[in-house]
Parts: C-alpha cells; structure tokens; sequence
C-alpha cells in the first residue's frame, strides 16, 4: 500500500510542475537566436494603435532579466519602416541625452535596424530593434541584453566587461533579427 501511495505522490508532483508550468508561460512563446521566450507581458494602447507583447526566458522575470524580447505593432502608422527606425533613434536621443544610436537601412527589405546601449544606475543595457511590415502592419522587433553590476564592482571594469560583449555579439544580434520571421502579434492583454 506504501508503494501505491508513493507513486501517487510522485504523480502528482510530476503533473503537479507540469501544470504550473503551463500556467506560467501559456503557450505563447518565440525563439530569437536559439533561445526560447515566453510572453510575459501583453497590452493595447488604444489611443495610438499600438501592441505591446513582451517576451522572457523562463526563470526571469522584469527585475532580473538579461535578455528579453518585445514585438510592438504599430496599427494606424502609415511610417515606412525606415522611417519608424528615424523616429526611435530621434525620441531615444531626446528621451536619454548622450544615448548614441546606430541606424540602419537593408537596402533589399526597406527594413529599418536601430541599436543603442543606455545605462541606468547600475544597469547597462543593449538595445537592438528591426522596423519590418506583417500584412501591411508596421512592426518592430526589440532585443535586449542587459548586465547588472555590482555595488562592490568596480563600475569601469564592469562597463568594459560590457563593452566587449555586445561587441563580440552585436553582428550576430542584428543577424538573428535580420533572419528572423516577423512572429504573430498577440492581441490579448496579459500582465
């Protein structure tokens, strides 16, 4: 009888995780460079037509994160992609004075590319963006890697630190969005 209940136990406990897991990340996922997100955050801003679908890795959450994923649409937009890429670049310099902004145009899609790195206290954070279309709705696709220094750590050191990793990863960043498939914009609130 004690074996019985035992594998009951182990039963439960097994679809138990399992389910809570579904729970926590209901099937709306995306991969960006091999690496799975889950949507964590979804919301509609009426007044300017605009979705906002923000993706995580599993085991992160918005005070933690180093890599997340967001897909904007832009509903009543009439902007070409290359100009949506012109108005973040002029909004991101005017919003974070000294931000300086990459810009980009693939002559072949009309796709925009934009990429900064803005640091916050002690947060330093690498934005890369694509400005595409889907059915005649203009996009963006938002990457985000971030490090999260130390109080102890020395600043400069940690800021060097990286430096040198969004150098070594920034091509294949802007590859991974360049390659990708513009995903579905999911048009259901979440929070």
């Amino acid at each position: 009888m004690k074996k019985y209940i035992l594998v009951v136990v182990c039963l439960i406990a097994v679809l138990g995780g399992a389910w809570a897991a579904r729970q926590s990340h209901p099937g709306k996922s995306i991969t960006f460079n091999g690496k799975k997100f889950y949507l964590s955050y979804s919301v509609n801003d009426s007044s300017v037509g605009q979705w906002l679908n923000e993706y995580l890795p599993t085991g992160s959450n918005f005070n933690n994160y180093t890599d997340m994923f967001a897909v904007r649409s832009y509903e009543n937009d009439k902007s070409t992609p290359r100009q949506l890429a012109a108005t973040m670049v002029a909004l991101y310099t005017k919003q974070y004075p000294g931000v300086k902004s990459v810009l980009s145009v693939d002559e072949k899609t009309g796709d925009g590319f934009v990429s900064y790195i803005m640091i916050q206290g002690n947060i330093f954070e690498h934005n890369t963006y694509r400005t595409p279309t889907k059915d005649g709705t203009l996009i963006s696709l938002q990457y985000v890697h971030r490090k999260y220094c130390s109080q102890q750590e020395d600043r400069q050191e940690c800021m060097q630190s990286f430096a040198q990793e969004v150098r070594s990863h920034r091509a294949e960043w802007v590859n991974a969005l360049k390659n990708m498939v513009v995903p579905t914009v999911v048009r259901v609130t979440k929070s």
